[in-house]
Formats: C-alpha cells, structure tokens, sequence
C-alpha cells in the first residue's frame, strides 16, 4: 500500500497569516487539498504543527487523519521523518503539500501509478520538477533521517540514478500559493 503524506505543518510567513485556512471555494485550502487526494487513494496523512487541535477535528470530521509534529518547526525535514515514521509498514510515500489547489487529482494518480519498486517518481511539467514525489520504501530510513527545511530534495540529489521522471500536462504540479494575491487568480472552476 502507498502511504499519501500531506505536510501541513509550515507557518505560511510568507503569505502573513496560516494559508492553509485560506478559502477556496468555500474549503479552507488544506481541506481542499486533502479530499483532492482522497480520490484517488486509500491512506493520507497531513501532517500539522502541535498545536493544530482544532484544525485537525475539522480535518478528522470530513474523514482526513492527521498527525502532529511535535518538531515541525524545526524545518520541513522534521515534518516529514515524522510522517514516514508514523507510516514505516507502507509501501512507499507520495509525499505531497497542502498548499498546492491546482494539482489534479489525476496526476496524484499518474504518479502513483508509475510507482515502481526501489525508484524515486517526479512529476514534471515543461521540463520542470514539481509534487507529489514518490518514495519507494527502501528510502524509509534516509526519509527518517531528514532534519532542518530541505525536506526530501538531499535524496534526489543523492539517488539521482534510480530517479524517475513522468511528464504530466498540469501546471498544478509546479504551482504552490506562497502570497494572498495569488488566490484571486486561481481558476477553482477545472480543479477537481
């Protein structure tokens, strides 16, 4: 079984207050994100900060499971050694963000599917590297390790011969929403 790791556990300073309760169409954004996944897989996880209780009732009551990471933040590395911790018995790890609307839902199921044992799967768009990115299990213990806010970029360079890339036609796998102004120019209308 893939494991879905959403990590929703950053302080969103850039965008200046917690983007992941922005609204989109009519879901705060991580809620959005996660049902997206759902779709097309059996096991998510969105990882939060500590402190996340009620954000995580509201996530638990639309059927989204959620674990706090106590060293969140410490750095994006932190949030997903924890993730993978918390799921170690999986087959592998999409690992995704919570503050990605555009991606579709059928590329979180495209680069599923391409999973293969002992690879590592990108998604690309025009050439460019995006999420959600796989991890076999056999990177379970490098994933474990992870530390500080590079997150998982240190195995790509370390693993570079056993990654594989799959080019997807969704700009949604580049975009993330660091800054208010970028919500006005979503189109929420062809996302699902």
């Amino acid at each position: 079984m893939i494991q879905g790791l959403i990590l929703a556990a950053g302080r969103s300073r850039r965008f200046g207050s917690d983007k992941r309760l922005a609204l989109i169409d009519g879901q705060a954004m991580v809620l959005y994100c996660a049902l997206k996944w759902l779709d097309v897989m059996d096991e998510v996880l969105v990882i939060l900060r500590s402190e996340d209780v009620e954000l995580a009732q509201h996530l638990s009551k639309e059927g989204i499971t959620c674990s706090h990471c106590p060293q969140s933040d410490l750095g994006m590395g932190h949030s997903l050694a924890h993730g993978v911790m918390q799921t170690a018995h999986a087959e592998g790890w999409l690992i995704g963000l919570a503050d990605m609307p555009q991606l579709r839902a059928s590329s979180i199921m495209a680069v599923m599917q391409a999973a293969r044992q002992g690879q590592i799967i990108v998604p690309l768009c025009a050439g460019k590297r995006g999420h959600p990115v796989y991890f076999d299990r056999i990177f379970g213990p490098a994933l474990m390790a992870l530390q500080g806010n590079m997150g998982a970029r240190i195995l790509l360079h370390t693993h570079a011969a056993v990654i594989r890339e799959l080019e997807l036609n969704d700009p949604g796998v580049l975009f993330d929403v660091d800054f208010p102004q970028q919500l006005p120019f979503l189109d929420c209308t062809h996302l699902k």
